[in-house]
């Protein structure tokens, strides 16, 4: 009798819709166990606290994992957060992920995702959105890297008995209109315009992906 081993899937994915640490809310985890930067085209299928489906429900990943827009490095963690919306959407738990597509690509000398934090005018990190007046980013790698950075405003934190236990919403985010460009070992401060100080809770960022032909 023969033994098989079972082959590792190169990408896993995993869904926390409720942060244990004080952290953001409905955060994705994707893990890359391969040696090929993977660019992942990924569909979602929101479920309720039982398993059931949730079909009137719709998801939206904030740093454009649905379009082929993030580049997960080898052998690395990328995160990224969902946004549910329409009936139900403050039910869902978990969610069913469905890799549509998964592109092979070659960032030499890329092996690790960028750090990305709120900073206050002194350059220093801050959780307060009243002293978010910068995102500082960080290239810990020995290559260039192109960074996408989202900004996103969460809805307030829940007081009502029965919204205590619901992950917190994303209700805005946007994204910069260019990739911050840093070069190896390098790190930047990106200034905010005073018109959006206070409006935005948290900031994420990932290595940008190429246009996928």
């Amino acid at each position: 009798m023969g033994l098989f081993t079972k082959k590792p899937r190169p990408l896993t994915v995993r869904y926390e819709a409720k942060s244990a640490d004080g952290g953001l809310d409905q955060v994705l985890t994707m893990t890359n166990s391969t040696d090929s930067d993977l660019v992942p085209v990924l569909r979602f299928r929101p479920l309720d606290f039982y398993g059931r489906e949730l079909p009137l429900v719709t998801v939206t990943s904030l740093q454009g994992l649905t379009r082929g827009q993030v580049v997960v490095p080898s052998n690395s963690v990328t995160k990224d957060v969902l946004r549910f919306e329409g009936p139900g959407c403050r039910s869902v738990r978990f969610v069913d992920t469905e890799v549509v597509d998964l592109a092979e690509i070659e960032v030499a000398g890329l092996d690790t995702e960028p750090t990305t934090v709120m900073v206050d005018l002194n350059k220093k990190a801050t959780a307060n959105a009243e002293d978010f007046w910068g995102i500082g980013v960080a290239n810990a790698n020995d290559a260039e890297m192109r960074v996408r950075v989202t900004l996103v405003e969460l809805e307030p934190e829940h007081t009502e008995k029965a919204l205590r236990d619901s992950p917190r919403q994303a209700l805005d985010w946007v994204s910069l209109e260019g990739d911050v460009v840093l070069g190896a070992k390098d790190h930047d401060v990106v200034w905010l315009p005073d018109d959006v100080r206070g409006k935005y809770h948290a900031v994420l960022g990932s290595i940008a992906a190429p246009p996928l032909d």
